[in-house]
């Protein structure tokens, strides 16, 4: 897990610098994606979802590293259901903040998938939250180990992670 943790830590430096230089295009696809959004919102199932820069960093970390392969994903999520099922005993401080860490990361690789592509393919996401977040989400509720820690960080914010709506959705 620690692995995959320092490469996304530098991949998100370095998106955030490249995201900085193209703030007109996150602009236009933002004002894009609400136009689309506002016009046929209710007649289409889906909504339009034309990715910000980061977004695009984000899915191809995802794909590229962390789901690459069913072999590397399932090793991911051992080490992650490994940590968080440690019940039994207290958690290292560094165990726990990996596990954090780790959760915040799959919290912010939680992009929707990209169609502008033509693919339509849309199981990055789907298959991210199907090996990690639901997981993490039902440990989570099962074994309440970051209240016991009094790191309490797993899955606060703006976010149902189990779902993958917000709440001010709805």
């Amino acid at each position: 897990l620690e692995g995959v943790l320092a490469l996304w830590g530098r991949a998100k430096a370095w998106l955030r610098t490249v995201a900085g230089v193209f703030d007109r295009l996150n602009a236009h696809v933002e004002t894009e994606n609400r136009r689309h959004d506002g016009h046929f919102g209710s007649c289409t199932s889906r909504l339009a979802h034309t990715p910000s820069v980061h977004h695009v960093g984000a899915i191809h970390f995802r794909e590229g590293v962390v789901m690459w392969t069913s072999g590397r994903a399932r090793k991911l999520q051992e080490g992650m259901k490994l940590l968080a099922g440690e019940e039994a005993r207290d958690l290292e401080d560094s165990e726990l903040d990996t596990l954090m860490a780790f959760t915040a990361m799959c919290e912010e690789l939680d992009v929707q998938d990209d169609h502008t592509g033509g693919n339509g393919d849309s199981r990055g996401q789907r298959a991210l939250r199907k090996m990690f977040l639901q997981p993490l989400r039902q440990i989570q509720c099962q074994k309440s180990f970051s209240s016991r820690s009094g790191k309490v960080r797993m899955f606060g914010g703006d976010r149902d992670l189990l779902y993958g709506r917000f709440k001010s959705d709805e």
